[in-house]
């Protein structure tokens, strides 16, 4: 079954959807100075509300691995996803500190995969650069990426229309998406709803 991750909660109107479709994973940016960017504190609210079955991620960019662990150890979050340049080294630190599964972005160069660190858990696969960290909107190449040893989410301009075909053409571990999901800059509930839904259709 594909695995469902939503990205970038930045306010808690979704969340009674969220808890009555329970997608695996809800994402929030906790790196600073982006477009979603929220605080620790609006996390745990959030976290307070969701359904416990929904795993919390957040999202850092080249942060200190003591603010992430801590996160991690008072249960603010429960998986934590990279965006930086964060290498194995990185990884291992952060691992001594708290047990907790890591998602790593990674890009493309052409149709090359970026690599990516083997200390890590999961792969993202995004249109993610050095200027933009990822949430771009924009697609990378729908096929199968049987280079990537580990499980992977498709992330990058996935919506509700397409998430099905997305979910066919590559085969993915699991799929995410964030811009996909508003109207307006906020969580759409009937795009939320849609996505899932087509998610779960696209796996009978």
């Amino acid at each position: 079954m594909c695995k469902i991750k939503i990205c970038g909660i930045t306010d808690t109107a979704a969340i009674p959807a969220i808890n009555r479709l329970t997608p695996d994973y809800v994402g929030f940016i906790m790196a600073r100075g982006f477009k979603r960017s929220v605080s620790d504190d609006f996390v745990k609210k959030c976290g307070a509300l969701l359904n416990s079955r929904i795993k919390k991620v957040g999202v850092f960019v080249n942060d200190d691995v003591y603010r992430i662990a801590w996160l991690v150890q008072d249960g603010t979050i429960d998986v934590v996803q990279l965006h930086g340049d964060e290498d194995g080294e990185y990884i291992r630190a952060l691992k001594a500190l708290t047990p907790v599964a890591v998602i790593k972005a990674v890009g493309l160069q052409g149709d090359r995969v970026d690599p990516w660190p083997e200390e890590c858990d999961f792969v993202l696969l995004d249109s993610c650069s050095k200027e933009a960290r990822g949430g771009t909107g924009k697609r990378v190449a729908w096929r199968r990426y049987d280079e990537i040893d580990k499980p992977f989410f498709l992330a990058g301009g996935i919506t509700p229309s397409n998430v099905a075909q997305a979910i066919a053409a590559v085969h993915p571990f699991g799929v995410d998406s964030s811009g996909g999901l508003e109207t307006d800059g906020r969580k759409d509930e009937q795009k939320i709803c849609q996505y899932i839904a087509n998610i779960r259709e696209a796996e009978i």
